[in-house]
């Protein structure tokens, strides 16, 4: 049975509910969990939860935690990354400052000051990762769950581990279009490919049928003021109706295709929604600030750990998640489809090679396997490429050890160019590079961008 290592175990719920796809899969029971963390503390509390968990349901497993990533990684068949590095003091420096200069992510852990800044402090930690996997167990699948999965994802390849990135966006969009559609989710055909975050819906279809008119149609009566929509959001009313997917039904309505994030992360990759207060209020009127519900949550760990574990002593289902899937399909070669952030290598023709797709895999006893799916409709690629260029230049900025570039990413971020002239992004990325110096690669650690 196969070693399984969860590095950056502590987490308060994503670790166990991983933990718990894994119970929930009788063809895994047997295998070794590792629980690693920095905090020993944390990844402890973490196996205390799996264990009550094994022994409710009756599931044997050898389950064990550690702050040595080296033990954890010795002879793993499978590494899942689920960590993030400086917590919410980082966290807030990098929605804080930016907000300052007027630029507003609700999110900001995929793209902009947010997201290049995340991967930035990232960025020693995979590279010390990568190395272990290579000494230690170097066939070793590295699933990543770790924001900002493009430039993760890159950065982890540029050290040659196998590497895919799994998200639930697509799946997820997938069945709230289904419920939006009124179709059922098992009828519900659909073929999804572009970047983390911003995958368009290729095909969307039912016995044959396009779906994608009736989609544009229901969008524009609900949400677009121009063909007559204007559903407001009230409370305890679903995310994706009331108000809430205006971004989204305006991005289709322009581009043609339904993209694969909520309107607030989406909001975030585009120019066009949140110029002002004013104009984010009329697109998006509920406010989501995720860096609010970290801190809300913040000192919780305990309490919230124990309210999962007793959700799952009554329903231990599988959840959507991908990475016990693809376990289970290696091992016991039963072949699934999922979708996965890889290195392009063609399979978005009219996408750079060098970016990080999110496309179709099939899995199977010998890995996973991504799939072809020929070129984007031109207007989703050129979309596309507005968020790949920072990528790239994020994560080239760490490879070349060129601290210039790490400006230059959020001079062409689209959002951040939207708003600020390049002085002002200059004196932004120089303010953040000061506040987050600590957990920055050791070249960045010297003055800001330039030095």
């Amino acid at each position: 049975m196969p070693k399984i290592a969860i590095i950056g175990a502590g987490g308060i719920t994503f670790p166990l509910r991983l933990a718990a796809d894994l119970l929930a899969l009788p063809e895994l029971h047997g295998s070794e969990l590792v629980l690693m963390d920095l905090s020993l503390k944390r990844a402890v509390r973490t196996l205390r939860a799996v264990q009550e968990l094994c022994a409710h349901h009756g599931v044997e497993l050898e389950a064990w935690a550690t702050d040595d990533r080296r033990e954890a990684l010795q002879g793993a068949g499978y590494v899942i990354l689920t960590f993030q590095v400086g917590g919410i003091e980082a966290y807030r420096a990098d929605l804080e400052i930016p907000r300052k200069y007027g630029v507003d992510l609700p999110a900001g852990d995929t793209l902009g000051p947010g997201g290049v800044f995340r991967f930035l402090r990232s960025a020693p930690a995979l590279r010390d990762i990568a190395q272990d996997v290579r000494a230690v167990c170097p066939e070793a699948w590295v699933l990543n769950y770790t924001n900002p999965m493009a430039m993760n994802c890159l950065y982890l390849a540029a050290f040659g581990v196998k590497v895919v990135g799994l998200c639930h966006s697509i799946p997820g969009t997938a069945r709230m279009l289904a419920e939006k559609l009124g179709v059922p989710l098992e009828e519900l055909e659909y073929l999804a490919a572009g970047i983390n975050h911003q995958a368009w819906f290729l095909r969307l279809e039912q016995g044959g049928e396009d779906l994608r008119p009736r989609l544009l149609e229901r969008l524009r009566a609900e949400f677009l003021p121009e063909y007559g929509g204007s559903t407001p959001w009230t409370e305890g009313t679903p995310t994706y109706v009331g108000g809430q997917e205006r971004v989204r039904a305006e991005l289709m309505d322009a581009f043609g295709y339904f993209v694969s994030e909520s309107s607030h992360h989406s909001s975030e990759y585009v120019p066009y929604f949140r110029k002002n207060p004013e104009l984010v209020s009329e697109y998006i009127p509920r406010r989501w600030d995720y860096l609010r519900f970290c801190i809300a949550n913040a000192g919780k760990e305990e309490e919230q750990t124990l309210a999962l574990v007793e959700a799952l002593k009554r329903d231990l289902t599988p959840s959507a998640e991908y990475g016990m899937q693809i376990i289970r399909a290696v091992e016991r070669g039963q072949p699934t489809r999922v979708y996965g952030n890889v290195v392009n290598r063609g399979y978005v023709e009219n996408l750079p090679a060098e970016a990080c797709v999110e496309v179709p895999c099939t899995v199977d006893a010998s890995g996973v396997h991504p799939q072809p799916v020929g070129r984007l409709p031109l207007q989703c690629a050129a979309l596309n490429q507005t968020n790949i260029l920072p990528q790239q230049l994020a994560v080239a900025a760490v490879l070349e050890q060129n601290p210039e570039h790490v400006t230059h990413a959020l001079l062409l971020d689209p959002l951040t160019a939207a708003l600020l002239t390049p002085p002002q992004v200059q004196a932004m990325t120089a303010e953040l590079l000061q506040a987050q110096q600590r957990w920055l690669p050791e070249f960045l650690r010297q003055g800001g961008a330039g030095a």
